[in-house]
């Protein structure tokens, strides 16, 4: 960090201290993330956008963290038992998440890429309307499956992976529905028919 006063006078702004320059100063800078437009936009539900942000920063408390402080009994996946419950386990390893990811993609007629690594890049130059709802999809799908997993460790109940799909595709149509007061081009029309 750089110094704050330099012989009586404050370093960052040449007019002297203002509690804005003192706070820009005492801020630590951080390097903006490339997926930071993608979790949050206007399109996506703030609670999708929220749990992605918290994925997007390793944030999560799945049991990996969780059983070395003894917050629980093992570190098993809760929704599958068949390995140790991180992350990436959990969103692109388990069965039952790819089984969600594929009834999303086989509805929305296109890749649903989750993983966190492709998600930057995944998206690509696509028109702005498919990648809203791209961005719309991506972060439904890490909410539901972050969901069940809750349900499965708190309330030892799991819904089928066909019916949480179910849940995203009608949550991403409300959304569509509520986003799309302007009348969408034609070819925004026919790919929305999809």
């Amino acid at each position: 960090m750089k110094p704050a006063y330099i012989d009586d006078q404050w370093s960052e702004d040449p007019k002297g201290y203002s509690i804005r320059s003192g706070y820009e100063w005492l801020r630590p800078k951080h390097a903006l993330q490339s997926w930071k437009n993608f979790v949050w936009n206007k399109w996506n539900y703030p609670k999708h956008a929220m749990i992605s942000w918290i994925t997007m920063n390793n944030g999560l408390k799945v049991k990996d963290k969780l059983y070395p402080i003894g917050c629980c009994p093992d570190n098993r996946c809760c929704i599958c038992d068949t390995a140790v419950e991180t992350q990436s386990h959990l969103f692109f390893e388990c069965l039952y998440s790819r089984q969600i990811i594929a009834a999303v993609e086989t509805w929305c007629g296109f890749k649903v890429d989750v993983s966190m690594s492709a998600l930057p890049n995944g998206i690509g130059p696509k028109p702005a309307l498919k990648q809203d709802v791209h961005s719309l999809i991506w972060t439904a799908c890490l909410y539901f499956i972050w969901t069940q997993r809750n349900n499965a460790r708190i309330n030892l109940q799991l819904i089928g992976p066909d019916n949480v799909a179910v849940t995203i595709r009608e949550e991403v149509k409300r959304k569509i529905r509520a986003r799309l007061s302007k009348e969408p081009t034609q070819n925004d029309r026919v790919w929305l028919r999809k």
